[in-house]
């Protein structure tokens, strides 16, 4: 969709991503690791070594690696666009309060969610309408 939009956005045009900081609890990759996640084509990223079904142990690795690969897509696009005169964001939030983060809660991981709700600056996870908000200012 990034490359598709790219393709066509108009100077002054704007779009915003939204990732999650999930991205970003994932461990260090590589600097070839971050590039192939960045510019490899759509079609070809499941053929990528790194993302070999015996590398990606669980949903939440796979989760994570999905996450970081949304905002490396973002940052790889936005030279692109910004050639055309147009931006592109990324918003990588943290706990919203969405139906799945209510299931993570109740959840196996709950544990983990709550604590970091308590840590996190704020103390307290955010809403969809606070993203929403953030979005709209990043398209101004």
């Amino acid at each position: 969709m990034l490359e598709e939009f790219g393709n066509v956005i108009a100077r002054g045009g704007a779009g915003v991503v939204i990732a999650s900081q999930s991205g970003h609890r994932l461990g260090a990759l590589t600097a070839e690791q971050n590039a192939a996640l960045a510019t490899t084509p759509t079609e070809e990223l499941l053929k990528l070594p790194m993302l070999r079904l015996e590398l990606v142990t669980d949903s939440l690795h796979a989760y994570q690696l999905a996450k970081r690969g949304n905002s490396l897509r973002v940052m790889a696009e936005a030279v692109r666009w910004g050639k055309r005169g147009a931006r592109i964001n990324t918003i990588s939030p943290g706990i919203i309060f969405t139906p799945l983060a209510r299931d993570e809660l109740t959840g196996p991981r709950g544990e983990g969610y709550r604590r970091m709700i308590e840590l996190c600056p704020a103390g307290r996870g955010g809403t969809p309408d606070e993203v929403g908000t953030l979005g709209a200012l990043l398209m101004v």
